[in-house]
């Protein structure tokens, strides 16, 4: 069984950015294909915390069987970065969305705390998903 779900992202903030970082942006890309599937503007950094306000969507086919169980991995890595994923990159991380695909949680908020990162800095995130047919 096969099924399309339209993939929400909103309400995304970073806590604990450290000063040197002015204006922020996060990047989702696919790990299957490493392609950016979206990016939010640039947004400020105050008192070593920024706030996105666009909401990012994206629509993703979900594979499984009767079992929630078996939900095909869809990997995804958030990167927030100075406003290019390949330059300026403040630290990153990786997320199966289809762990949330059936999770009563799907609209309740994540932490993410980024790797690759030597200051704290944790990207919280609200996933929410809706069908399709």
């Amino acid at each position: 069984m096969t099924s399309t779900v339209k993939k929400l992202v909103n309400n995304l903030i970073s806590n604990h950015v450290p000063k040197v970082w002015d204006k922020l942006s996060v990047s989702i890309i696919s790990v299957e294909t490493g392609k950016t599937i979206a990016r939010t503007n640039k947004a400020l950094v105050r008192n070593g915390n920024c706030q996105w306000t666009e909401t990012l969507s994206e629509s993703i086919w979900i594979k499984h069987n009767n079992s929630p169980k078996e939900l095909e991995e869809h990997l995804f890595k958030f990167v927030v970065s100075m406003g290019s994923a390949r330059c300026g990159i403040l630290g990153e991380a990786m997320v199966n969305m289809a762990r949330y695909y059936t999770s009563s949680r799907s609209s309740s908020p994540v932490s993410l705390p980024l790797k690759k990162c030597s200051y704290g800095t944790v990207l919280q995130v609200i996933r929410m998903f809706r069908m399709e047919y």
